[in-house]
């Protein structure tokens, strides 16, 4: 029996370092003053390109340059208005600055303005409250059949009693005008109705107080010439006060106009009815020009 002849045994050669590996290892230590090899001209060309190009560009470069040239791009590129003349656009842009400026003026002007007349009707509103008017009707018949001005008179109940026809003072005086006894006995004497039918206590029946107060104001307006100062003093503090006081130089320098009132509560009264009168006047009734009536 043959038996088969081994494999011949094959010697593995080691592996040889190749020559950069020998070169590395054997090479000595690089000495930082020993001359650097000069790059590739490869690389150099690279580097001279941008160099080349800012050159081209005037220093500066590309992107820069054209993101200056965007900003210096009109605004109106691409549009109608490129068309039209520098001179032209500026005219319009300031025909558009001035409608603005017309257009803002207005608004401002007209809110102004309702600001204004709301102001107006909440303090015409304030007046009114404050100066109620009733028995209007009986007012204006009583008063003309006098020759008064109604708003006097309302002014005077507004004053004496603020329109309480029940009202009565600590001194005595009744219903809306504020009569006295004495006064009221009096012109009921002069109006033919002081008989037995006649009581103080009719006073207190609005229709009346008021025929006889105006009655009384007609009497003292009659008396003083239409004179609305005195006629109202003298409705407050009597007749023959306001004639002692038109004696005296010092509260009268002709004798008929009454220049100054020598009494504090005559005359803080003459001046709040006075000024109610004109209040009544705004709100309520015509001037006495236009009625035809003393003031």
């Amino acid at each position: 029996m043959n038996t088969p002849s081994p494999a011949p045994h094959r010697r593995r050669r080691a592996m040889q370092p190749e020559a950069d590996d020998i070169s590395l290892t054997n090479a000595a230590p690089e000495d930082d003053s020993a001359p650097q090899p000069s790059p590739p001209m490869r690389r150099r060309a690279a580097q001279q390109a941008p160099s080349a190009q800012r050159s081209r560009s005037g220093g500066q470069p590309l992107p820069r340059k054209r993101a200056a040239a965007a900003q210096a791009r009109s605004p109106f590129e691409g549009t109608f208005l490129e068309q039209i003349p520098l001179a032209l656009r500026i005219a319009l842009i300031a025909v558009c600055v001035v409608i603005f400026c017309g257009c803002a003026f207005a608004i401002t002007r007209n809110y102004m303005l309702e600001q204004e007349q709301r102001r107006r009707l909440e303090a015409e509103a304030a007046e009114r409250a404050q100066h109620p008017l009733e028995y209007a009707d009986l007012i204006v018949e009583y008063a003309l059949a006098q020759n008064l001005d109604p708003a006097l008179v309302s002014a005077v109940i507004l004053c004496e009693s603020s329109y309480n026809p029940l009202a009565e003072s600590r001194l005595g005086a009744r219903g809306l005008m504020q009569l006295m006894e004495d006064t009221a006995g009096w012109v009921a004497h002069k109006l033919d109705e002081d008989d037995a039918s006649y009581s103080f206590d009719l006073l207190y029946d609005p229709e009346t107080n008021i025929r006889y107060g105006t009655w009384y104001l007609g009497y003292l307006s009659r008396r003083f010439g239409g004179d609305a100062t005195k006629i109202v003093c003298a409705y407050h503090a009597g007749q023959g006060n306001v004639d002692s006081w038109l004696k005296n130089p010092e509260y009268s320098s002709d004798g008929v106009t009454l220049d100054t009132i020598p009494t504090q509560d005559t005359a803080t009264y003459a001046s709040r009815v006075l000024r109610a009168r004109d209040v009544y006047r705004k709100h309520y009734f015509s001037a006495p020009a236009e009625s035809g009536v003393n003031p």
